[in-house]
């Protein structure tokens, strides 16, 4: 996930949070005081949606075109790399931060209607969770997060606590497998036993299509593995894919193949 996009979704987390705290122990015992006391609740429910939803849908507006992932990848050094997405990862973000906001323990003061902290000390343990879930969505957003690099050498997969390397001969024949969510890797270990490798796609900002058949591709033409992290070799790639796409019945009979640029 890029810094931009970290900070983004960082600020606009950290508003969401400000807005539901403000209803929460500002403006909800303002609302208590409205005649009828139904249309208080009401203006109550109505400020707390706008509260929670506001940051989600800014946060999806400014992210509106990270939506629709890539067929490209960006090159970095004798490399080409597939970084991470900021959709979900922000989303989890400041839906965390919200509903952080949201389960702080409250009271009203005493001869008052003021809204504040809890002197209970079992409710005051319950500060606790709140606390959680705000370091929880900052570890989502400033944590190292998937990721996926390309090399001459191999693949290397990058999760939140660990990185895999795997070479392209040893990837086994016929994949990589595309799921749902996630593309497997079968592939040989150092023992020599087969192993499995799930690549975690939805968190990657690159059409999984595109990443599944140049995965293959290269496993299966060891001659185009030196090329990779050329700009030549991102256009040939990004031109046969663009190809494989507006013709339908090619596409309906063979999967999408790079050209093989003529020596």
């Amino acid at each position: 996930m890029p810094l931009a996009w970290r900070v983004t979704a960082t600020v606009v987390a950290s508003a969401g949070f400000a807005a539901v705290w403000v209803h929460r122990f500002v403006l909800q015992a303002m609302f208590w005081r409205i005649e009828p006391a139904s249309t208080g609740i009401w203006v109550s429910l109505g400020t707390a949606g706008v509260a929670l939803l506001g940051p989600l849908l800014v946060y999806l507006w400014l992210t509106r075109r990270q939506l629709r992932a890539p067929a490209t990848f960006q090159r970095d050094g004798a490399a080409f790399v597939a970084p991470g997405s900021p959709v979900l990862p922000g989303f989890l973000a400041i839906a965390l931060m919200s509903q952080a906001a949201n389960t702080f323990p409250f009271d009203r003061v005493p001869g008052t209607d003021r809204i504040g902290l809890p002197t209970d000390p079992v409710l005051q343990g319950f500060i606790a969770l709140p606390a959680l879930m705000v370091l929880a969505a900052l570890a989502l957003l400033w944590l190292p997060g998937a990721g996926l690099r390309l090399t001459p050498a191999g693949v290397t997969v990058r999760n939140v606590f660990r990185t895999h390397d795997i070479r392209w001969d040893d990837l086994l024949p016929g994949g990589p497998h595309p799921g749902r969510w996630t593309v497997r890797l079968l592939h040989r270990g150092p023992d020599g036993v087969a192993r499995s490798r799930r690549i975690a796609v939805f968190r990657l900002h690159v059409n999984t299509v595109f990443l599944t058949t140049v995965l293959r591709h290269y496993a299966e033409r060891p001659e185009h593995r030196a090329d990779i992290g050329t700009q030549t070799e991102l256009d040939r790639l990004g031109t046969g894919f663009q190809q494989w796409k507006v013709q339908p019945a090619v596409r309906g009979g063979r999967p999408f193949q790079p050209p093989v640029t003529p020596a």
